[in-house]
């Protein structure tokens, strides 16, 4: 009889240590040390957060985890939450925390996409109770600003331009969050931003317009200033002078010469001669003169292909390089080709 009264005593004393007990319909585990080997808690109440709220990205490659508490009771034992990271679909092998609290955020070491899940977890004598994974929420690390660019009048911004500029920023976020906001300040009145992309227009006669230019991703991963000079020129050279004619060295040409034109902001690109096989010179016009050729900004050249013998009429167009158009020349001519 003694020795059936020292055996009971035995069972209700002895220690186990138990590693990854399940109670199989509640995805509840045990890890630690009970005194108790029918683990008689009621595991079946050790459950995971009734809802997994969001999973919302932030700045700086942050992602905020928000959920509601377990309806596991707490009774006498501390309840608290773990808190995993996998990629998506699993498996969830890193452990972001624990808090007692409902929210966590978690900065994983590079930008992607992650997927989480949480567990309640309940105190139990020297060990505790874990329950199964929560519903899952995943979201994106971004800590990569934008690649922002520029355009003026839908195209490059070099050169120069006869009138007012439709310049545009936009931005690239590739594989983040998506773009935010864009931020320009034309000729230092002050940044103003709005959602990417921004319009905006620069206007005025000036060799140098400064548009500074920056963007943001949704969650504020910020670029730096680019600065952007725009060139408007809305001033018409002047007039060559000057034009003289002369048979050229071959036969059918005619050589024409003439005294530069002249402007002050974005310089003579080169001219435009237009010319009319006439015996008497009429008034400019490109409807009385139909011909044309381009050169570049000199003083004389040498036509060719024409009816050797015949007189020929010719007048210029200075152009500068923002591409204004002066007024015609006088006209030159008739002159016989060699």
């Amino acid at each position: 009889m003694k020795e059936r009264i020292f055996a009971a005593a035995s069972v209700v004393l002895v220690s186990t240590a138990i590693i990854g007990f399940s109670t199989g319909d509640t995805g509840a585990s045990f890890t630690g040390t009970t005194t108790n080997p029918n683990q008689s808690w009621n595991t079946q109440n050790v459950t995971p957060p009734a809802s997994f709220t969001s999973a919302t990205s932030a700045i700086a490659g942050r992602i905020d985890l928000v959920w509601t508490a377990s309806t596991s009771p707490a009774g006498g034992h501390t309840l608290t939450y773990l808190v995993y990271r996998g990629p998506v679909g699993g498996p969830y092998a890193t452990l972001v925390g624990s808090t007692a609290g409902l929210t966590m955020s978690d900065t994983p070491g590079s930008d992607g996409t992650y997927e989480y899940v949480v567990q309640t977890k309940i105190a139990q004598g020297a060990g505790f109770f874990t329950s199964g994974n929560s519903a899952t929420k995943s979201n994106k690390s971004d800590r990569t600003a934008p690649a922002m660019s520029a355009t003026c009048n839908g195209g490059s911004c070099a050169g120069w331009f006869n009138a007012a500029v439709t310049f545009v920023v936009s931005g690239n976020d590739g594989a983040g969050v998506g773009m935010g906001t864009a931020t320009t300040n034309v000729d230092g009145a002050g940044a103003i931003a709005s959602g990417a992309p921004r319009t905006v227009t620069v206007s005025g006669e000036n060799a140098a317009h400064s548009v500074v230019y920056s963007g943001a991703d949704a969650v504020g991963n910020a670029s730096g200033n680019t600065s952007q000079t725009v060139k408007i020129d809305l001033t018409a050279p002047t007039a060559a002078t000057g034009l003289g004619t002369a048979k050229g060295g071959s036969s059918g040409q005619i050589t024409v010469s003439w005294t530069a034109g002249t402007d002050a902001l974005s310089g003579v690109a080169g001219y435009t001669i237009r010319y009319v096989q006439l015996n008497a010179c009429p008034a400019p016009s490109v409807a009385a003169y139909p011909s044309s050729v381009g050169v570049g900004a000199v003083t004389s050249t040498t036509i060719g292909g024409l009816v050797s013998g015949s007189k020929y009429c010719f007048y210029l167009i200075t152009n500068d390089n923002a591409g204004n158009p002066s007024a015609n020349s006088a006209a030159a001519g008739p002159q016989p080709a060699k």
